[in-house]
């Protein structure tokens, strides 16, 4: 979920990336990235699947399904250290493309997409529940021809670039400055063409992570603000709550989940 400039990348039509910004520290662009540990992260996020990661994998799931959509460009900004947003998308990509900007979750990306861990394999057991996903016999090898990694910044998307997108726990997580995790949303939906299905999901009142020994920033989001500015860029939307009985770490309120249709 590491993302700071960088090229872009998509396919077919784009054109100028959006201006940098300026913010107040901790900005974005004061962390350093590339000491975020991907092992550390699975571990204490990923290890065991979550009722909550259920939750949001199964509506991903059921939103693309669907689309009916069908041989698409598809992204998913801020990958970081988790992979079922992109396992959501494989039924419908031609391409998809896994952006972060953190050099070593590019490096742990780069293995992942040429042959998933194992602990992957019951976040797709929740995917082959719909008939759209089991079509899909081999989703080790489908990610390995479809996928590719890009060091790119969600400050610096190319517009209209893809067909389908999802950004997981981006906005939230990359600064503790509210107008970056305001940019970065406009940013993921411009970058999608128009009409383009996507899902957002957000952690509401996050007060900051920590990933191995490392304390990385976090913007405490409201559900209302998240909702206006995915609504400025979108249409369609469709937002879920998400509560967990047991949190996943101290710090936050809850998750949000949207799915919409990108203006482009």
């Amino acid at each position: 979920m590491a993302l700071i400039p960088a090229a872009g990348g998509g396919c077919g039509e784009s054109s100028t990336p959006s201006p940098s910004i300026r913010s107040p520290s901790p900005a974005n662009s004061d962390v350093e990235w590339d000491s975020f540990d991907p092992q550390a992260y699975v571990r204490h996020n990923y290890a065991v699947l979550r009722a909550d990661d259920r939750e949001i994998l199964r509506r991903t799931r059921d939103f693309f399904a669907e689309t009916t959509l069908s041989d698409a460009c598809c992204v998913d900004v801020g990958s970081g250290a988790n992979l079922y947003p992109a396992l959501s998308l494989l039924p419908i990509a031609r391409t998809l493309d896994l952006c972060d900007w953190s050099a070593s979750n590019v490096r742990w990306l780069s293995t992942q997409i040429a042959s998933y861990d194992e602990l992957w394999d019951p976040y797709w057991q929740v995917c082959v529940e719909h008939p759209a996903y089991s079509a899909v016999t081999d989703p080790r090898g489908r990610l390995a021809q479809v996928g590719r990694v890009l060091r790119t910044s969600v400050f610096d998307l190319p517009r209209r670039a893809w067909d389908a997108g999802t950004m997981f726990f981006v906005a939230c997580s990359i600064s503790a400055d509210q107008a970056e995790a305001e940019h970065a949303i406009g940013s993921f939906l411009h970058a999608l063409r128009p009409g383009s299905p996507f899902v957002v999901t957000v952690m509401l009142g996050s007060r900051g992570y920590h990933v191995g020994e490392r304390l990385f920033p976090a913007v405490a989001l409201q559900r209302a603000e998240v909702v206006a500015t995915i609504a400025t860029s979108a249409y369609d939307l469709d937002v879920h709550e998400v509560r967990p009985r047991t949190p996943l770490r101290d710090g936050y309120l809850s998750m949000l989940l949207a799915t919409g249709r990108s203006r482009g």
